[in-house]
C-alpha cells in the first residue's frame, strides 16, 4: 500500500504535521509527503500546452507526482485553515491537476484513467471555525484524483492548545489510518 500526502502547511513541525505524523504512525506501507511550500512545484500557467498534448509543459517535480497518482492507494490532503480555506500554496499545487481535467473534458482522451483511491482530509486552525469552504475544496481536489474521502480530521483550537494536545483529533488520525489500512487490504484481496 502506498499513500501520498499533500501537505499545504509552511510548518514542517506545526499542528498540521502533528496530525499527519500521527496518521503516519498507524498507516501501513510506503508514504510520500509533498510539502507544497518547499517542493518547488510551479502553479499552472494556463499555457494550454496540455490541450494538445498528454503532458504538462512545465518540467518540474510534478512530472513524477502525476505518475504517483496512478500508483498510490491513498491520497491525504492536509492544510492549516487560512481564511477558512486551504493554503494558497496547496491551491497552486492543485492548479496543476488541470492536466487531468483537460485530458477528460477538453481532449476527451479515451485512454486517460486514474486509479480509484481512498483519502482523507486533515485541517488545523486556531481561529477559523468555518470549515465548509476548505472541506468542499479539498473534496473537489480529491475528486479530480478519483479519490473518495473517508473522513475529515479537524483540530480547530490551535490558538488555545496545540494539535499535539488535541486528543480527539489525534485519535481520529489513528482511526482513519486503521480504516485506510483495512480498505486497502480489502481492495487487494
Amino acid at each position: 500500500m502506498q499513500t501520498l500526502i499533500i501537505n499545504g502547511s509552511p510548518h514542517k513541525t506545526g499542528d498540521t504535521m502533528t496530525l499527519v505524523n500521527e496518521l503516519n504512525k498507524h498507516l501501513l506501507g510506503e508514504k510520500r509527503i509533498i510539502h507544497t511550500y518547499y517542493d518547488k512545484i510551479s502553479p499552472c500557467l494556463d499555457c494550454r500546452y496540455c490541450w494538445q498534448n498528454p503532458s504538462c509543459a512545465i518540467n518540474d517535480g510534478m512530472q513524477e507526482i502525476y505518475r504517483l497518482f496512478n500508483e498510490v492507494n491513498n491520497v491525504i490532503i492536509a492544510s492549516p485553515l487560512y481564511f477558512s480555506n486551504l493554503t494558497g500554496e496547496l491551491l497552486s499545487f492543485a492548479s496543476r491537476l488541470q492536466l487531468f481535467y483537460v485530458s477528460r473534458r477538453i481532449r476527451k482522451d479515451p485512454t486517460f484513467s486514474l486509479k480509484r483511491k481512498n483519502g482523507a482530509i486533515i485541517l488545523a486552525g486556531g481561529g477559523d471555525r468555518i470549515t465548509e469552504p476548505a472541506i468542499t475544496t479539498a473534496n473537489y481536489i480529491l475528486g479530480q484524483l478519483n479519490t473518495k474521502s473517508v473522513e475529515t480530521i479537524l483540530s480547530l483550537h490551535t490558538n488555545d492548545y496545540p494539535a499535539k494536545e488535541d486528543v480527539g483529533a489525534l485519535g481520529q488520525a489513528r482511526d482513519i489510518a486503521l480504516r485506510l489500512n483495512e480498505l486497502s487490504e480489502s481492495q487487494m484481496s
